[in-house]
């Protein structure tokens, strides 16, 4: 009966406390104190939105992902990613979105990335030096793109370095056209029309291939044109990774 009485006598105790607090949320109201609190849009920094029908994501091993992620100035290492599951099927129409970028952040790129944010290629990027003076959401439609493993050279590497002199149009270095739906073809198990003996691509085969052998240390001394200087020109902070991708993608060319 004692702690009956004691419940009773301190509910009116919690009324007025509930009561105080609610008077002191009318009086914030009041004085413009939540107005104040309200973010600009300027504060929260820049939106990257990605769009695109993508096809290729499941031929990727486990150890990549096909990434949007935000890179700062020579660093290989994404500041923050969104990556779609490798288990995508083809044709699937995706929408990635990065939020909160900071000025720090130089580039927003559609990427292939491996499991510590590392950047292996870039297969389409955004400056966003250009976007300095807007917090409009900045768009990335790219359409239908091919991000598998040779989608992803054609992209990142064919059409970034070699189709200057590799183009179509009868004016293809060496007789090789490596524009969009002709490297391959051009490519593996073609015999070489610069270097007797050799095959462009050896199917499974790498280190015997003569892409891999010019574009690597001691390359520049194989043909008559140094593509080691060029790859290294153009791929400063991901050239090993690169590389590295090149003879992969050339191990899983199985006759």
């Amino acid at each position: 009966m004692k702690n009956k009485i004691n419940k009773w006598m301190h509910r009116p105790l919690c009324i007025m406390h509930f009561a105080l607090c609610i008077a002191m949320m009318l009086a914030s109201c009041d004085s413009g104190d939540i107005a104040e609190q309200e973010l600009s849009t300027a504060d929260l920094g820049h939106t990257v939105k990605l769009t695109a029908t993508l096809s290729g994501i499941d031929s990727w091993k486990s150890q990549y992902a096909i990434s949007l992620a935000a890179f700062a100035l020579g660093d290989n290492y994404a500041r923050v990613v969104r990556t779609l599951p490798n288990t995508t099927a083809d044709n699937t129409q995706v929408t990635l979105v990065l939020s909160h970028l900071d000025d720090d952040v130089n580039t927003v790129e559609l990427a292939v990335t491996n499991r510590l944010r590392e950047r292996i290629i870039t297969l389409a990027s955004v400056n966003m030096a250009d976007y300095e003076n807007t917090r409009d959401t900045i768009r990335m439609d790219l359409g239908v793109v091919d991000v598998g493993y040779m989608g992803a050279l054609q992209r990142g590497l064919f059409d970034v370095a070699c189709i200057q002199c590799h183009g179509g149009n009868g004016r293809s270095a060496a007789n090789l056209n490596l524009t969009e739906g002709q490297a391959r073809s051009n490519l593996v198990d073609v015999p070489s029309t610069r270097k007797e003996g050799m095959t462009r691509v050896k199917s499974g085969d790498a280190e015997n291939s003569l892409l891999h052998q010019i574009l690597n240390e001691g390359g520049e001394d194989i043909l008559h044109y140094n593509h080691t200087e060029v790859v290294s020109s153009q791929f400063k902070e991901n050239l090993k990774e690169v590389l590295q991708l090149i003879d992969e993608w050339i191990g899983t060319l199985i006759d």
